[in-house]
């Protein structure tokens, strides 16, 4: 069906006009005259050319659109199932795509999806919730401004999921909390899952009302049912459902329930902290309707959790902020990562709390607030962490689909954390007080580097798949998102985005730099009005764009260094390094020459038996021409000392190639070992000294030219 319709594949819009300008080429497919002969062969010229071209010789977006959108018009009048159809949509949306082929097809689908809408309540549990994970991740492929599309199918999909939940023959609570979690999860669209929530509000209530009623360690597991399947809801939708559970547990006829909810959310969140911000809205729900004892008592226990989770972690937050080189960071962050899953899933619950801060019980500066202050500074550290990357990379595609991030809450936290009071907190907690001082930039460009550095390895894998288009999405929402995190305000962002999607698209590794050179110039004219971050915390993320590397770790002179690579010596270092092994190699001198001497002095039992030698003639005068005298043979008392054997000689060689990868340092070092590795040389006392003639190097020394 798809070839007799003269269907290609989506990213086809160039080729067919590529293609064309082939087909002139060659012989047999241009038009021309046909003389005698050929006419035969007019129908096989035809066929060669739809072949190639297919029915049209030119294809633009527009007309590949209108076919696609044929295509799934023809499977609708087949009798194909709605299944079969959205999965094809699916199929057309994905790949290299651009914006302006999508919107076409979403015009032209318009009608085609909005009389599928009518067909969902016909379709199976499983079919329904295949067809609410393909539309939502049609609609995430299309764009927010061809949402409107989607949305009668989503919303009618998700009434008809409710319906389905209302009805569900569960044996208890807990299999019918599972279902809606099921259902929940089942697309990653948030209008869908606000519109099943909100469908869903009795259903939560007779949850809740049948929950509060179980002993306590089932009342237990269905508490943590409910915290793991808040984690998949925005804003509205956690606060819709925290109403309507408040709704179902605190009813008529429970006197004790909310004793008995304060008693056990506390254990129920340190096994689930992914729902976190349901939590804190139960708590600011119970305050605003009236019940302040209950919410103090709530507020105490989400404090007591915070404080056990950063306690677990202790001094290893601190020694990750103190790291001196990219080795010692990831082997530091490696030893947190196995205690610090907990304090990285609740980082949005203590943001919602410092963004709450007014309402919250205790007030501003209470101690709730206080301590989810001090969790929200060692977000520097925590990024560092595989749970802290795998957090920012989930925070950043909500982010993308619309939802409102915890991130933005560190440019505003920055001031308060330069209290000197607060500080003082932080380095009773083991934290680096000094990142927080004058405004806090150190510690906004640490995490900043932590978010782009999640941001880049989201981005290429798109970009490798295929998805430029999603990771072009993706890209421009963060740099325009957190602008503030590296420095620029929103325009400065948007022209951000706009230079690192042309380096993204155009990878090239020499463009690097540029790049960085461009981003300081537009950060000088669009500075952020919090007055923090720096255009360096985009380093890394330039550099993993222009080498299609996730990997790239720059170095601060901007060369690619990966973690855990040999630490590079610096110069006052290496001159460190000499002047110590020219003292220790002094020090060998002098002990074996001493050693010398002592076993060539001779005993003075035995000086009186040795001969006095006898007296030496006087030597007439050499001329100053005469070829100077032999060197005497040493002593036999005078024997070498017992060193190590040499290493092998290297055979001398007339080329250059030799300085090859030496430098001055290198050779002067070298010429000054052999120096005092030599021997003094050993002259009668009347022989007359004349000038030596040059003598070869050793073997292994290097020859200088010139």
């Amino acid at each position: 069906m798809g070839s007799g319709s003269g269907r290609q594949s989506p990213g086809s819009q160039s080729p067919g006009a590529g293609a064309d300008r082939e087909a002139r080429r060659i012989p047999g497919l241009v038009d021309r005259p046909l003389v005698k002969g050929e006419e035969n062969d007019a129908h096989t010229r035809s066929v060669m050319r739809t072949r190639l071209l297919g029915e049209d010789t030119e294809i633009n977006a527009v007309d590949q659109a209108r076919r696609e959108a044929r295509l799934l018009g023809q499977m609708e009048h087949q009798g194909e199932a709605p299944t079969r159809i959205v999965s094809q949509l699916n199929e057309q949306l994905s790949g290299a795509q651009g914006s302006e082929f999508k919107s076409m097809l979403a015009r032209e689908l318009k009608p085609q999806l909005d009389r599928l809408a009518g067909q969902v309540d016909q379709a199976t549990t499983e079919n329904r919730r295949k067809i609410a994970a393909f539309i939502s991740r049609a609609a995430h492929m299309a764009g927010s401004e061809n949402a409107g599309t989607f949305d009668k199918m989503l919303a009618e999909t998700a009434s008809a999921e409710a319906k389905h939940l209302a009805a569900f023959s569960g044996a208890g609570v807990a299999e019918r909390v599972s279902e809606f979690q099921a259902a929940l999860r089942c697309a990653a669209s948030p209008a869908y899952r606000a519109t099943l929530v909100e469908k869903s509000r009795g259903h939560i209530e007779r949850l809740a009302r049948d929950a509060i009623r179980l002993p306590t360690n089932q009342f237990h597991d269905v508490l943590v049912l409910f915290l793991g399947t808040s984690e998949a809801l925005g804003r509205v939708a956690c606060n819709t459902m925290s109403k309507a559970f408040l709704a179902g547990a605190l009813g008529p006829g429970s006197a004790d329930a909310a004793g008995k909810l304060v008693k056990a959310l506390g254990p129920a969140l340190l096994e689930a902290p992914e729902g976190g911000n349901w939590a804190v809205r139960l708590m600011l729900n119970l305050a605003e309707s009236g019940k302040h004892d209950v919410a103090a008592a709530l507020g105490q226990s989400l404090q007591d959790i915070v404080q056990k989770a950063r306690e677990r972690c202790g001094p290893m937050l601190g020694a990750v902020q103190t790291a001196v080189d990219k080795g010692e960071l990831l082997e530091r962050s490696q030893k947190l990562d196995g205690h610090v899953s907990t304090l990285a899933e609740l980082m949005p619950m203590c943001a919602l709390l410092l963004a709450a801060r007014n309402v919250v019980p205790g007030g501003g500066n209470g101690p709730l607030v206080t301590e989810a202050l001090v969790a929200v500074a060692s977000l520097d550290a925590v990024g560092t962490t595989d749970s802290g990357q795998r957090l920012l990379r989930q925070t950043l595609i909500a982010e993308e689909l619309g939802e409102p991030s915890f991130l933005g809450i560190v440019p505003v936290a920055v001031r308060p954390l330069g209290h000197p009071r607060i500080l003082q907190l932080l380095a009773e907690c083991g934290l680096a007080a000094a990142h927080y001082r004058n405004g806090g930039s150190l510690f906004v460009q640490r995490v900043a580097r932590q978010v782009f550095r999640a941001l880049s390895g989201v981005v290429l894998a798109r970009s490798q798949k295929g998805e430029s288009e999603e990771a072009r999405r993706l890209l421009g929402s963060a740099l325009c998102h957190h602008a503030a995190l590296y420095g620029m305000n929103s325009e400065g962002g948007q022209l951000t985005a706009e230079l690192l999607e042309r380096l993204r698209g155009n990878p090239d590794p020499e463009q690097a730099p540029r790049v960085l050179a461009e981003l300081d110039g537009v950060a000088r004219t669009h500075l952020s009005p919090y007055r923090t971050g720096h255009v360096e915390s985009l380093r890394a993320l330039v550099m993993a764009l222009a080498e299609r590397d996730p990997l790239a770790a720059p170095r601060s002179a901007g060369t690619r260094r990966r973690a855990g690579a040999a630490p590079v010596m610096k110069a006052m270092e290496m001159e460190r390094t000499h002047i110590v092994q020219m003292k220790k190699l002094r020090a060998e001198r002098e002990a074996a020459m001493a050693a010398r001497e002592s076993s060539a002095k001779p005993s003075p039992e035995k000086a009186s038996s040795v001969k006095a030698p006898p007296a030496k003639t006087p030597a007439t005068k050499a001329p100053a021409t005469k070829a100077p005298a032999t060197k005497a043979p040493a002593m036999a008392a005078e024997a070498p000392p017992a060193e190590p054997p040499p290493p092998a000689e290297r055979k001398p060689v007339d080329d250059e190639r030799w300085r090859e990868g030496t430098n001055a340092r290198y050779l002067e070092r070298t010429h000054n070992f052999q120096m005092m590795r030599r021997q003094p040389r050993r002259q009668d006392p009347d022989e007359e000294t004349a000038p030596a003639p040059l003598e070869p190097p050793a073997p292994g020394s290097p020859r200088f030219r010139g």
